[in-house]
């Protein structure tokens, strides 16, 4: 994230794929979060879909994380939390 808020877009994105080739998709909530932080909200959240798929146990953090404020007012967030039965 900070690479990418340092404007070093093509290392940050070299330092993801790493992470991507080490842990696969074992780290779908938080390449979610890290892709809400960049501004990418719909690869975000098809990482998010992939964290419910794989019952990521980041998922518990989905409604408080801060790191994916920038995801609450997408109606796809919203089906998220509905779905994973988040109260109000």
């Amino acid at each position: 994230m900070v690479y990418e808020r340092l404007g070093r877009s093509a290392g940050a994105q070299a330092e993801l794929e790493k992470i991507h080739a080490a842990a696969g998709d074992a780290a779908a909530y938080q390449y979610a979060t890290i892709l809400a932080q960049w501004g990418d909200h719909q690869k975000a959240l098809g990482w998010l879909e992939t964290a419910v798929r794989m019952r990521d146990p980041g998922l518990m953090a989905l409604k408080t994380d801060p790191l994916l404020d920038p995801l609450h007012r997408e109606p796809h967030f919203q089906a998220i939390l509905r779905q994973l039965e988040f109260a109000n």
